[in-house]
C-alpha cells in the first residue's frame, strides 16, 4: 500500500472525528488540529521534492489570524478556528479561495439544516435561541471536497 493512502486516511479521519467531536459536544479537541499540523510536518520531511511550503504555511498564518479574530467577537469557537487554519495548511494559498468556498457553502447548508431542527422542534432539550452550530462539520466537508477538487494526489504529493 502507498503510504499517500495512508496519510489521505488519516488526514479525512481527523476530519470526520473532529466533525463528530463538534456534533456531540459543540468541541474540537486540539488534539485533533494538532494531529493535521504534526502529519503535514511529518508529510514535508518525506516529501522527496524537499520544496519549502511557503505558501502553505502563509495560509495556515492568515486562517489562523482570521480565525482568532472572528473567535474574540464570538462569532465562531476556538477549536473551529483552529481547525481551520490546520485544514488550511495542507493547501497553498492558490486553493485559499477554494477551501474556504466549500467550507461556505457546507456551513450555509448546516445552518439551514439546523434553524429548520429548531424551528420544527427535532433538537429537543435546545433552546430555540441556542445559536450554535457545530461549524466543525463545515471544516471536514470542505477540507474534504477541496483536496478533491484539487486533486488528492497533489495535496498529498511527493510522497512515496
Amino acid at each position: 500500500m502507498n503510504i499517500t493512502y495512508i496519510f489521505i486516511a488519516i488526514w479525512c479521519a481527523t476530519l470526520v472525528a473532529a466533525a463528530i467531536s463538534d456534533l456531540r459536544a459543540f468541541r474540537i479537541p486540539n488534539m485533533l488540529s494538532g494531529i493535521l499540523i504534526l502529519l503535514f510536518v511529518i508529510a514535508q520531511i518525506i516529501d522527496s521534492s524537499a520544496v519549502f511550503p511557503l505558501w502553505n504555511i502563509v495560509h495556515f498564518g492568515v486562517a489562523l489570524i482570521v480565525g482568532m479574530g472572528l473567535f474574540s467577537r464570538g462569532w465562531i469557537g476556538g477549536g473551529d478556528a483552529k481547525l481551520y487554519a490546520a485544514t488550511a495548511l495542507w493547501f497553498a494559498t492558490n486553493a485559499a479561495i477554494a477551501l474556504l468556498f466549500f467550507t461556505t457553502i457546507a456551513g450555509g447548508l448546516l445552518a439551514i439544516l439546523y434553524i429548520l431542527a429548531r424551528l420544527t422542534g427535532l433538537r429537543k432539550n435546545v433552546p430555540k435561541k441556542d445559536r450554535r452550530i457545530p461549524y466543525g462539520v463545515a471544516i471536514a466537508v470542505g477540507g474534504v471536497f477541496t483536496a478533491a477538487y484539487a486533486g488528492w494526489f497533489s495535496v498529498f504529493a511527493n510522497l512515496p
